[in-house]
């Protein structure tokens, strides 16, 4: 496990990042309250800058707090477990993110083209003859656009993972997985789920949910694991981390459906 490159903690990029924003933003809310300065009683400006200041504070806190959970996993404090995928299970991963973000992709453009769909054949009765030609340009400049973005995407993310770094840090409430950092253990969100995967690869299936502007959502990961790991352990010590006041089956199934 020492041997194993240590991988590059940018949660705390994004925290620098934010409070440099921020404080970017305090500034820039004060010099309207200023005399002698082009921006003296530019009170929309400073309304704005102030509205941004909390948001970058709100959200570099945010970043900073994930920044240490990942710093406790580089510093082995809190992890259950550590591997470097190898080519081949990193080619599964990336198949199956790819497969399953071209699915969710799909369906979201039918779901915009029929309401494009809808939307156009609505406007089609309501436009003067002579801007139906604009109209329909519009609307499918946009669903063109979006049908691009529905293809781009999943082939963007699935290129990323393979340039990433293949390394797997598994903690009882947050995980790094190649380039990517997951945690649940912030207010209105937890873990759902653990088992050992079978299909498509041998490997952790996690299942958390959280709390956002959309209300509940759910995410679910799929890690390949290598030959020697104890699975059933590490799913345990999961377990017991999450759900030890929970009642029995909370967790799901050992095993996690094909």
């Amino acid at each position: 496990m020492d041997s194993l490159p240590r991988p590059k903690n940018r949660q705390k990029l994004l925290a620098k990042f934010f409070w440099v924003s921020a404080l970017c933003f305090a500034s820039l809310s004060l010099l309207p309250f200023l005399e002698g300065n082009p921006l003296t009683g530019a009170w929309a400006l400073a309304f704005i800058a102030i509205f941004l200041l909390v948001g970058s504070i709100v959200i570099a806190r945010i970043f900073h707090s994930r920044a240490q959970k990942m710093e406790a996993l580089l510093s082995s404090e809190g992890l259950l477990a550590r591997w470097e995928l190898d080519d081949g299970m990193l080619r599964a991963y990336v198949a199956l993110q790819r497969e399953e973000s071209t699915g969710k992709s799909q369906a979201l453009m039918w779901v915009v083209g029929a309401l494009f769909a809808l939307v156009t054949v609505v406007f089609l009765f309501i436009v003067e003859k002579e801007e139906i030609a604009g109209f329909a340009l519009i609307m499918g400049s946009v669903l063109l656009l979006v049908f691009g973005a529905s293809r781009f995407f999943p082939w963007y993310y699935a290129h990323r993972n393979l340039k990433a770094d293949r390394q797997i840090l598994v903690g009882s409430r947050y995980v790094y997985i190649n380039g990517y950092f997951h945690n649940w253990d912030y207010p209105l969100s937890g873990l759902d789920r653990v088992a050992a995967l079978q299909k498509p690869f041998p490997g952790l299936h996690l299942v958390y949910h959280y709390t956002d502007r959309t209300l509940r959502n759910t995410h679910a990961l799929k890690i390949p694991v290598p030959a020697g790991l104890d699975l059933r352990k590490l799913v345990e010590d999961i377990r017991t981390a999450n759900f030890a006041d929970a009642p029995s089956g909370a967790a799901g199934r050992d095993s996690a459906p094909d």
